[in-house]
């Protein structure tokens, strides 16, 4: 597991070493779509940012001073996972759900922005093929929560 997140942070550093920046932080090019967030008949579709492979993995929501409460980004793995997310550099708390590959919410959790060297690493408590961040508060305040199921839209 420290050998993955380890590995993460090294594409990272790497990205981040061919990238010129010119003052501000050039945020990458994630792929755009929507995501339908559904619990029996109640549902929400909401923009979304997709990161679908590590460099993308890596970045993140770093560096973004805000987001609208109805957007987020789906981190899709191709196979389950069971890494670590950290908030190195992400200046807003987010809400992350750890999503298995029936596309069922089993986690959610709170994530503190952090701009220290050492920063907590949030750990899934069994393997996930998505995550979805979000604003932290998100899924009290449209009122979804573990058992939700998720459908990708582009």
């Amino acid at each position: 597991m420290r050998k993955r997140i380890l590995l993460l942070l090294l594409v990272f550093i790497l990205f981040l070493s061919t990238q010129s920046y010119s003052g501000d932080i050039k945020i990458p090019n994630f792929p755009k779509g929507r995501l339908r967030i559904y619990d029996g008949e109640k549902e929400l579709i909401i923009p979304i940012e997709i990161a679908n492979k590590p460099e993308l993995w890596s970045f993140g929501l770093m560096f973004r001073e805000d987001i609208p409460w109805e957007y987020g980004m789906l981190f899709i793995f191709p196979t389950d996972e069971q890494s670590g997310f950290w908030m190195k550099n992400t200046y807003i708390p987010l809400d992350i759900a750890f999503i298995d590959s029936n596309k069922t919410i089993f986690n959610i959790q709170r994530m503190f922005p952090c701009t220290d060297e050492d920063c907590p690493v949030y750990y899934s408590p069994k393997p996930y093929r998505y995550a979805l961040e979000v604003k932290a508060g998100f899924f009290e305040k449209f009122g979804f929560r573990e058992g939700c199921k998720i459908q990708i839209l582009f």
